[in-house]
């Protein structure tokens, strides 16, 4: 049986054909549009006519970037603002004639790893996504928890410091802000005023820049600070790192020294690790969870 398989972002919607196994014998990505002209919607529906004769596809399944009930009304959509206040399953079911299945991106992360990856032995577990901002997935006693209109695991909101009297920049001083590479990146490019993508960034650290390094150091320890909150909001058993920083080999190394600084014992109790399928992670808990609501 085979599937289409979106992973629908702010920069790029990625799609593949894929087998109730897993595998993917077709992969594909096309730009976002702009938005508020529902041209989202529109692309979805070519993309997924193109395939579906060929294939027979048994139903679409989509990891999005926002907040989701269980009945699959969308109440908000992160920067894909076209598919918000709409149940995109009916609007797919009526103009494909196929089922679909959705749920939030990092959530669909959280499942591919209880699913297949890094936590299939793992009861209380959290997903901390690493990206344009800070995502967050949440199983509790085997069960995804996405709590009230799915907001559960917007950890990027967080605050992870402030002052009263600074309240009109307290967006500045958000776990994004402070722990996603996107504003690392911006952060290096203001200082060095050039125009670095992660690779530059972090090569250059490596080069002996000691600007950027100490940027990067900061980086780590907002980390940190997130997971150190996390970890006394939820006591899981483990917490798996992802987004594309999680490739970095010291990636783990270095946020648990600065843990150790926040808490000497919270690795006693909590293990560290990155996700397992990477950027793949969000399709392959996208099925997972299309066949599950499907059984």
């Amino acid at each position: 049986m085979y599937y289409i398989v979106f992973d629908i972002g702010g920069t790029a919607i990625k799609y593949s054909i894929m087998t109730d196994k897993g595998e993917m014998l077709e992969s594909y990505s096309c730009s976002t549009p702009e938005q508020g002209k529902g041209n989202t919607q529109k692309i979805l529906l070519d993309i997924i006519n193109e395939f579906k004769d060929k294939y027979q596809l048994e139903g679409v399944a989509m990891s999005v970037p926002g907040g989701i009930d269980d009945d699959g009304y969308i109440h908000f959509m992160g920067q894909v603002t076209d598919l918000e206040g709409m149940y995109l399953n009916k609007y797919i079911k009526k103009h494909t004639g196929l089922d679909a299945a959705y749920d939030n991106d990092v959530n669909c992360v959280a499942m591919a790893e209880k699913y297949m990856g890094n936590a299939v032995n793992n009861k209380n577990f959290v997903c901390i996504t690493i990206g344009t901002g800070i995502g967050g997935g949440v199983f509790i006693n085997d069960q995804l928890y996405r709590g009230h209109r799915g907001m559960a695991g917007e950890f990027g909101i967080n605050i992870l410091e402030h002052r009263l009297s600074e309240l009109q920049s307290i967006g500045d001083k958000s776990f994004s802000k402070l722990g996603s590479t996107y504003n690392l990146i911006s952060r290096v490019n203001k200082v060095k005023e050039s125009q670095l993508d992660g690779i530059g960034v972090f090569k250059l650290a490596q080069e002996g820049d000691k600007e950027v390094q100490n940027l990067i150091e900061d980086f780590y320890f907002s980390l940190a600070i997130g997971i150190h909150n996390i970890v006394y909001n939820f006591a899981p058993e483990k917490v798996l790192l992802g987004g594309g920083v999680s490739a970095r080999p010291d990636l783990i190394e270095k946020i648990e020294e600065k843990l150790i600084l926040l808490n000497e014992d919270i690795l006693n109790f909590v293990e560290l690790d990155t996700c397992k399928f990477q950027n793949e992670s969000g399709k392959i808990g996208a099925l997972y969870n299309f066949l599950n609501r499907n059984k």
